[in-house]
């Protein structure tokens, strides 16, 4: 959530609100002999208006769910969200007499700074995360896509590497390549084929055909300790960062875009000039491959928070609920 003028209403609401309970917080504290107390009329009020706005707090997942609800858009309850939560915890104070508490008064303080706090976070990282992911990520991905474009990316480095090096004695299976997308579509010379169940047996054939001609021998002629060289050097170093979860030395190795460069820039000076196209190639491939694992990142730091965020928030609405059965009750 980016906070932008649409928001200034909410803020200039909730302000006004705070300074109006505040100021009568404060005049109630000089003219009432006991000042106010959890138990007190106006604690009362202050506590009902907090537990009212928590539960309008609670309801925002259930909007979600029904995207065409009649009840006002989704992003104003986001923006009534951030504002009125703040809010429910100035009257959660005012209503405790400006107090902590102990006991389950003081638990459920804590629990309502816990989320109020990553709920600042999560704000924050909302208003900056996107447009750094933009910056940072120019082939962004559907994030529950990124599994199978990495899987896409390694068969597609398989292919060009098995060009210079003949078969790789990869098994199809060990990455989990056998997959059911590959009844219509598959990848073989660097070319994608497509087909129909009609054209499935004919064009099986033609594959099979294609993919024993590229692992029988290599298709491009180079000496053979460039070969053995290029081959360790995928298999050891390249091939396992385009795993969907590569190892620390493989991902320290190709961290940023300098050190992707930087590393095949030293491959270049070691291979001859007839592989530096499949090696701007592979270049290109890790480098996808980096920027994936910045969007998982980032997609991480930007959902991450909702983690402590919700749970804490149903808890609080449970506890705040036997909080008012006690204190009525006692």
């Amino acid at each position: 959530m980016i906070i932008d003028r649409q928001h200034r209403p909410w803020i200039f609401a909730t302000a006004g609100i705070a300074a109006g309970s505040a100021l009568i917080y404060f005049i109630a504290l000089a003219a009432l002999p006991g000042g106010v107390r959890g138990g007190s009329v106006l604690g009362l009020v202050f506590g009902s208006a907090a537990a009212a706005l928590i539960v309008f707090e609670c309801l925002l997942s259930w909007r979600k769910r029904f995207p065409a609800s009649p009840f006002g858009r989704v992003s104003t309850w986001l923006r009534g969200h951030v504002w009125l939560g703040l809010l429910s915890f100035l009257l959660a104070f005012l209503h405790s007499g400006w107090r902590w508490g102990s006991g389950l008064a003081g638990t459920l303080m804590w629990i309502f700074l816990i989320i109020i706090l990553s709920g600042v976070l999560g704000v924050i990282l909302q208003h900056y995360l996107p447009q750094r992911m933009t910056d940072q990520i120019p082939r962004e991905t559907i994030f529950e896509q990124i599994p199978l474009v990495i899987r896409n990316l390694r068969r597609d480095a398989d292919e060009r590497v098995e060009f210079v090096t003949a078969d790789l004695r990869i098994r199809s299976d060990e990455d989990g390549d056998n997959d059911e997308d590959d009844a219509d579509a598959f990848a073989a010379g660097g070319i994608k084929y497509h087909f129909n169940p009609e054209q499935r047996k004919n064009a099986l054939e033609k594959i099979q055909l294609e993919i024993a001609r590229r692992k029988a021998k290599p298709q491009v002629e180079i000496e053979d300790q460039y070969r053995h060289a290029l081959r360790l050097q995928y298999l050891q170093e390249i091939r396992p960062f385009l795993q969907a979860s590569p190892a620390a030395s493989v991902r320290t190795l190709f961290r940023n875009k300098d050190n992707v460069a930087a590393y095949f820039k030293h491959l270049r000076t070691l291979m001859p000039g007839t592989i530096h196209d499949l090696l701007t190639d592979l270049e290109e491939i890790v480098e996808e491959r980096r920027g994936l694992a910045v969007q998982e990142r980032m997609h991480l730091w930007l959902h991450g928070w909702l983690f402590i965020h919700v749970p804490l928030s149903m808890a609080l609405l449970i506890l705040i609920a036997v909080h008012a059965v006690m204190a009525l009750r006692y």
